[in-house]
């Protein structure tokens, strides 16, 4: 055979051969396509069938928001006579925008109170009250966390809205720290479509968040901090909060639509350090600074060494 013929062989069974794995490429490509077509398919209430979540009923209206601007308050005149006016307490206020109070006789948190009757116990007991929500009773520092509201919405992890009160061994309020945010600014931003809650719950199971076994309790709209600015200017967005199981809450961007990563231990630590560092810095002197700065060491102290009070 001349090697011409063995050429031309040779080019031949390599066309038959590629032509093959062509087909095969051209098998498996569909195949997948498929699969991706049915799993698109598949409804997110299927996913969680199948994973065993459990989600409860969720607002299905149509939501329409826009972000918040809002500066930090700086007390006025109004404010210091309140805060004089509060009983059993010595109180002060560092810059005119960090209140700090030490009860003269420490208040008792009822045994056996519920969350609800705890926050009022506390909103009687501070200026401006009526616009705090309490988010938990953080039993490793033994201090009890509220958030202020805008819109009558809580404003979730923002230290310029914020009351700490600490709890000694008995559970009773021995004193607490406050930051207040002023009004809303005026925005000339249009208002956004929001996702619904079902995208959020979607968006947290796409990004490992839930677990197989968990229940999906609730869905609120909330505000939460996206852009802190150097002026002092805070940026709030709309945000679904989403609480799973009887105690895990997740944060999702109502209006972008990603999952918000919070760490609540790394942000109390945050908030105390900086309350540390600005009582520090002042020139307030005597028992009230000294008890404030003995409270917040200790559970500075605590949260560094991992322990319980």
């Amino acid at each position: 055979m001349h090697w011409g013929q063995i050429k031309t062989l040779f080019i031949a069974c390599f066309l038959i051969l590629d032509i093959y794995l062509l087909f095969q490429f051209i098998d498996k490509q569909r195949d997948a396509d498929l699969r991706v077509l049915e799993s698109q398919d598949t409804s997110v209430e299927e996913q969680f069938a199948t994973e065993n979540i459990k989600v409860a009923d969720l607002p299905d209206e149509e939501y329409n928001e826009t972000y918040i601007t809002v500066r930090q308050k700086v007390l006025n005149e109004d404010d210091k006579k309140d805060l004089s006016r509060l009983g059993n307490q010595k109180s002060t206020a560092v810059d005119n925008k960090f209140i700090l109070s030490v009860f003269n006789k420490p208040v008792p948190v009822p045994e056996g109170a519920k969350h609800e009757e705890i926050g009022d116990l506390v909103k009687r007991n501070i200026i401006h009250g009526d616009e705090y929500d309490l988010w938990k009773w953080d039993k490793q520092l033994n201090v009890l966390i509220l958030f202020q509201k805008k819109n009558d919405r809580p404003v979730y992890f923002n230290q310029n809205g914020l009351i700490l009160v600490f709890l000694n061994n008995k559970n009773e309020m021995e004193g607490y720290t406050q930051t207040i945010l002023s009004k809303p600014e005026k925005t000339k931003s249009d208002k956004k479509k929001l996702i619904k809650p079902i995208k959020a719950v979607e968006t947290l199971y796409k990004s490992n968040q839930l677990n197989s076994g968990d229940e999906v309790k609730k869905a609120d709209l909330v505000f939460y901090t996206r852009v802190p600015l150097r002026n002092g200017v805070q940026v709030f967005v709309p945000t679904w909060k989403i609480a799973v199981n009887h105690d895990k809450s997740f944060f999702v961007n109502a209006i972008e639509g990603f999952a918000i990563q919070s760490d609540e231990t790394l942000f109390i630590k945050s908030t105390i350090q900086e309350d540390i560092d600005r009582l520090q810095r002042s020139d307030l002197n005597g028992s009230l600074k000294s008890k404030m700065l003995a409270l917040l060491n200790q559970r500075l102290n605590i949260i560094n060494r991992g322990e319980d009070l």
